[in-house]
């Protein structure tokens, strides 16, 4: 075939696409519902976890460290140390696992920022390309070295200007002057949201086992993964066997029961989302199959209409190629403008779940969509309207030639059309059920999680966070004085009806410190520092015993609070009188032991996943001072207030208070208990946006593809139905023949797909938290919804049919 011929081919087959707009327009809408989903889940799986992270090789930075339960991957400064020499390893860096929240001033202004320490080797190791500046020297990262910090490039706009001259500008943390050496690139991102980071000053012969910190390093090219893990785990254990006198023989036996490996450091980036947005990006693919359904049927449709064309062109010699060229050109222009339109489709959802479901749970996501995801929506779409297209030029080349001719172009695909129309009806239901029983065990799930009390209260509650700033407040007993005066302060303002505090919220933030029992059994609890009003103003239930009162204070006996699930677990729901030990077996000397005066509720922190995490309360009033030194490394105190006003009304009024108590000590995070907890469970809901969604396209999407794939089997079969008119058969009969033929395809379609459903629902299980994987109730109102909507799909043609005139039935066979 010529280039000529060819050109004109598809010119000719482009106009005629444009003198059917409609055609082109549902065609290429229908393939954009399709592509926008998966490109939205696939932005989300390429932000998440395909794109690689912004660092040099990638491939081979790793962390090290001991396989704790709940999938963490941890270190200490001791394993560290022991990492020299090891084999095929080229350099190694050790960070905190958590961030430090500290009282900060650039200028004259008081702030909070979020301290993250570290050694040389770490930004050493990821290779990171300071955009300004540079990273610690061995100066700097020894003890009484000087005071530096690298500044995270958010931080450095937000704090100062963007400026270059904030390498030669001296700020203060916590009372102590600090010079910034550093900026961070601006795509510089770690799991753990920062500010600053500042040197770890690790001894040369630290002996510290404390596993929260993160070990990472970066091995030569070629490096044998499963060797470097049987090294370091072989490193660890002559480390343990070396301290083993050091350390408790508790202690000791938690530690060597510990795998230690290596992983890359990509999982450490990636977190528990993984899992469910492979799902999503399964949901989203039965979408766009679904689509790709109802594209074949309409190609199959316009392939009926110009079936006596084709006929003709065929009589007169042309090859099959040249009749497939004005199908394939249609295509190409189906699948460009369904994937201009599926982007912006895209976009527009991203847009959407910023608004609906924040993704402070996942790493930040841009709106914006990356070349990769426009390659990846372009070829999509074009492959989806080729593939179809394929399948419609196939079929079409099965016509009855004579048959056509004779038939003058009505007779369509004729009754051979009929078994592949059949295929298509289940195939789509079986989709559609496939993916409705999936989102509604998961609309089911969620329902029943965010309709779960949470054992408090949060409605009417503002909270703010403040870090005793060290220089100022020393010690337990400042810090109790500071706290004092800023309740007072806090309680005096108008429309204020109670005030607490606590070292953490019950949602959002975790703390887990050691506690023994009286069996000399250690345990790490979730541990919470509190005064006496927090279980009132949060409305936490008492179950039994009493709440902290104003005689628990320094000099009297050591008393603490513990939750049901605590009491139940370890001392088999008895607990009141019972006591317990902060720290670890052989603490005696430091930690005198409390008796448990009370139990409250369960408090579900970290949402309504979350099942019964046994969690030990201590009034800050009889907090040792070595165990406040211990909590204040890892966060700051939480203070609450029942207040009549918004958040931004008394903040004002709020910072004037602490102000007023506590002269230069920076606040933070003013918001309401209401954001906290929607934070916090912002996962959760944007798991329901996306599966409804997905379950609702689904159906629109299956509804009017089934009325198409049903419009064009009705019409394949009209010969036969015309046969049937003319034999006597009366219309009511005609129709009650062919809903009874689209309910035995419907059944089929949905037999498979529940079929389906039930094979995979050891996988489902994994990501369901209260419903089961098979229910029948999800079940029955998938089979009602989508065998309704076939059916009411179904006699739309059914009823054309026998309204129509069957001679010209008759004509066409």
């Amino acid at each position: 075939m010529s280039l000529i011929v060819l050109s004109h081919e598809i010119l000719q087959s482009v106009r005629g696409l444009l003198r059917r707009p409609r055609y082109l327009v549902l065609a290429a809408l229908t393939l954009a519902l399709g592509i926008s989903a998966t490109s939205a889940v696939f932005t989300l799986l390429h932000q998440n976890l395909l794109r690689p992270l912004p660092m040099p090789e990638p491939e081979r930075l790793f962390t090290i460290g001991g396989e704790v339960e709940g999938g963490g991957h941890i270190g200490s400064p001791a394993l560290y140390r022991a990492l020299e020499g090891t084999p095929g390893l080229e350099s190694a860096g050790i960070v905190t696992a958590f961030t430090r929240k500290f009282g900060a001033s650039v200028g004259d202004l008081p702030t909070v920022c979020r301290v993250m320490s570290a050694d040389q080797g770490f930004l050493q190791t990821l290779g990171v390309r300071m955009a300004l500046g540079r990273n610690f020297d061995a100066e700097e990262d020894r003890a009484d070295g000087p005071r530096v910090a690298v500044l995270h490039h958010r931080f450095w706009q937000r704090e100062f200007g963007g400026s270059p001259d904030a390498l030669q500008r001296v700020f203060r943390i916590e009372g102590r002057e600090y010079r910034a050496i550093g900026v961070l690139p601006e795509d510089f991102s770690w799991p753990e949201p920062f500010d600053l980071i500042v040197p770890m000053r690790l001894p040369r012969d630290s002996t510290d086992l404390d596993g929260n910190q993160y070990l990472v390093a970066r091995f030569v090219e070629g490096a044998d993964t499963d060797s470097n893990s049987a090294e370091i785990h072989r490193r660890a254990q002559r480390l343990l066997a070396r301290l083993r006198a050091r350390i408790s023989p508790e202690t000791f036996d938690y530690l060597s029961g510990l795998r230690h490996s290596t992983r890359p450091l990509d999982t450490l980036y990636r977190g528990e989302t993984s899992r469910t947005l492979w799902l999503f990006f399964a949901a989203a693919c039965c979408v766009l199959a679904i689509a790709a359904i109802n594209l074949t049927n309409l190609v199959m449709l316009r392939a009926v209409m110009r079936s006596h064309e084709n006929a003709v062109r065929t009589a007169l010699g042309a090859s099959p190629l040249r009749l497939a060229i004005p199908a394939m050109s249609e295509a190409l222009a189906i699948g460009v403008a369904g994937s201009a339109l599926g982007v912006m489709l895209a976009a527009l959802s991203l847009g959407l779940l910023h608004t609906i479901a924040p993704l402070e749970s996942m790493q930040a996501v841009s709106t914006t969509l990356e070349p990769v995801v426009l390659v990846f929506a372009l070829s999509v779409g074009l492959g989806t309207a080729l593939v179809t297209t394929l399948v419609g030029v196939w079929r079409s080349g099965r016509i009855d030639l004579p048959l056509e001719l004779t038939g003058g172009g009505r007779s369509g695909l004729s009754r051979r059309v009929g078994w592949l129309g059949r295929a298509l009806v289940c195939a789509q239901v079986g989709l559609a059920a496939l993916l409705l029983m999936t989102g509604g065990l998961f609309v089911r799930d969620l329902h029943r999680l965010s309709t779960m009390p949470l054992g408090f209260e949060s409605a009417g509650i503002v909270t703010f966070s403040l870090s005793p700033m060290r220089s100022a407040y020393p010690d337990i007993a400042a810090v109790r004085r500071q706290s004092e005066n800023v309740l007072a302060r806090v309680r005096a303002i108008p429309g204020v009806r109670m005030a607490t505090l606590g070292s953490n919220l019950p949602a959002g933030s975790q703390l887990n410190l050691p506690v023994t029992l009286e069996t000399r059994v250690s345990i790490q609890p979730q541990f919470r520092v509190v005064d006496a009003a927090y279980f009132e103003l949060f409305d936490i239930a008492l179950h039994a015993g009493r709440s902290f009162a104003a005689a628990d204070s320094t000099g009297a006996e050591p008393v603490c609070i513990v939750s049901r699930s605590f009491a139940e677990r370890h001392f088999g729901g008895d607990a009141l009188g019972k006591t317990v030990r902060i720290g670890r077996p052989g603490d005696e000397r430091d930690h005198p032991p409390m008796r448990i005066v009370g139990i409250v509720a369960d408090v579900r922190h970290e949402g309504p996943s979350e099942t019964g995490v046994p969690t030990l309360y201590v009034p800050l009033s009889q907090l040792p001072d070595r165990v406040w030194m211990k909590v204040r490394e890892f966060t700051a105190l939480g203070y609450a207030m029942r207040s009549a006003d918004a958040a931004a009304a008394i903040e004002p009024r709020l910072r004037r208070a602490v102000v007023d108590a506590s002269p230069d000590q920076p606040i933070a995070d003013i918001r309401t208990m209401r954001a906290i907890v929607e934070e916090t469970f912002s996962w959760n809901r944007l798991q329901l946006v996306l599966v409804g969604a997905f379950a609702a396209l689904a159906l629109l999407l299956a509804a009017v593809g089934l009325y198409a794939i049903l419009a064009v089997t009705v019409v394949a079969r009209s010969h036969e139905y015309g046969v049937r008119v003319a034999l006597g058969a009366k219309p009511a009969h005609l129709v009650m023949l062919i809903v009874k033929d689209v309910a035995f395809q419907i059944g089929l379609g949905l037999a498979a797909g529940l079929a389906a459903a039930m094979a995979l629902s050891r996988t489902l299980s994994g990501f369901l938290i209260e419903a089961k994987a098979i229910d029948p109730i999800v079940m029955a109102l998938v089979a009602l919804v989508l065998a309704s909507s076939g059916l009411a799909a179904s006699l739309i043609p059914a009823l054309r049919i026998a309204r129509s005139d069957p001679m010209l039935a008759l004509r066409c066979g």
